[in-house]
């Protein structure tokens, strides 16, 4: 038998000389997924098998996320894997801004919804009546299930999210989203671990902008009165995203996130 302080040595450091950048943390991670808790106990055979695959897969440089297949995301579990982006805990953000300003109630449409992370913890947190919007196959499996998983009162639809005639008649309390916003600079020089994850989730064209660009016209239209949008953007995109809101007639101000940095534009009717 293998104890289980043992093991979490093997593995940190097999995953440090991988180049991994918390093996530390990833090493807890994989043990408390396959063995338990039980930091002085011995690890099964059967535990011992799973850790081996999962370890294996890692270094590859498949995400952690992809290899347990489900992730928290503001307290809540959701399933992630191949075709799906992976849930961040910057984008937790725009659930807080979603918390602050909707009630029961109120409707909330999410769009590039990916996991449905921001329309399902919003939903579950606040009472809102939420609306998630995803294109891509696999990413609305993803949504779909996890609305289920977690019991959410969201109504996904598979659409772009770039069409403003969707949910025709309707206005929103807030419209948040997470589009792809990484430049086409940033799309050449992807940790491997992000190049597993699907580029429709991450291009935003060659500066980033393409979504902001699309989304923000068509959908500022849609907002109740003393609505707002929210959407994340890259640590640069502030002053861009903002001259975009105002030239939509919105009152923009950029939002930092836990680090420090520039992540969120809200724009206010």
């Amino acid at each position: 038998m293998v104890r289980y302080s043992e093991k979490l040595n093997e593995i940190r450091e097999t995953l440090a000389s991988a180049g991994v950048f918390d093996p530390a943390f990833e090493a807890r991670e994989i043990l408390r997924e396959y063995a338990g808790s039980a930091a002085f106990g011995c690890i099964t055979e059967e535990a011992l098998a799973n850790i081996e695959t999962a370890v294996s897969r890692r270094l590859t440089g498949e995400p952690l996320q992809y290899i347990f297949g489900k992730w928290e995301f503001y307290g809540y579990p959701f399933y992630v894997g191949a075709g799906v982006l992976i849930p961040r805990p910057e984008t937790e953000l725009l659930v807080d801004i979603a918390t602050g300003r909707v009630k029961r109630g109120n409707t909330v449409l999410d769009l590039c919804s990916g996991t449905g992370c921001i329309p399902i913890s919003t939903a579950l947190k606040t009472g809102a009546k939420c609306y998630a919007v995803e294109l891509y196959d696999e990413a609305f499996s993803y949504l779909h299930r996890n609305i289920e998983l977690n019991s959410a009162d969201v109504t996904a639809l598979q659409a772009d999210a770039c069409d403003g005639t969707l949910f025709e008649g309707m206005t929103f309390d807030l419209i948040t989203s997470n589009p792809p916003y990484l430049t086409e600079t940033e799309m050449g020089s992807l940790m491997r671990e992000v190049t597993f994850e699907p580029g429709t989730a991450l291009a935003g064209g060659s500066d980033g902008l393409d979504f902001y660009r699309r989304i923000i016209p068509v959908w500022s239209e849609r907002l109740s009165p003393g609505g707002a949008m929210a959407v994340e953007i890259g640590e640069t995109q502030g002053d861009a995203v903002s001259e975009i809101m105002r030239s939509a007639g919105l009152t923009p101000q950029v939002i930092k996130d836990y680090s420090g940095l520039d992540r969120i534009v809200m724009g206010e009717i």
